[in-house]
């Protein structure tokens, strides 16, 4: 029988969190900018600055926060009903920013 392991209890807050952080320092750099695409490091915290490559043109608000609904809705499954992935998952900002960085680099249109 698999060993399902549960989440920390500020799992889901982190998720929001750290998502909404990232959508946000988006939208203003790219304000800031002018958005001509190329990899960009985004500031989220003092301590996270993750790097993100953006396509040529102004990824908009609703397109982010539509990613960021669909990459939420994903790994809160896993949240709520425990992961069943070998060895514990790591629900800390830094991972969750990281992997939010590559789930929208992999699904902004071009």
């Amino acid at each position: 029988m698999l060993q399902v392991s549960k989440a920390p209890t500020d799992a889901l807050r982190t998720l929001e969190h750290t998502t909404a952080s990232i959508v946000s320092a988006l939208v203003a750099e790219q304000a800031n900018s002018g958005s001509f695409g190329g990899t960009i490091s985004i500031s989220v915290s003092q301590a996270l600055k993750p790097r993100i490559t953006l396509p040529p043109r102004n990824v908009t608000l609703s397109e982010l926060q539509r990613l960021k609904r669909q990459f939420v809705t994903l790994h809160k499954k896993a949240i709520t009903l425990g992961t069943t992935e070998r060895g514990a998952v790591d629900w800390s900002e830094e991972c969750v920013a990281n992997k939010f960085v590559v789930y929208l680099e992999e699904n902004i249109k071009v």
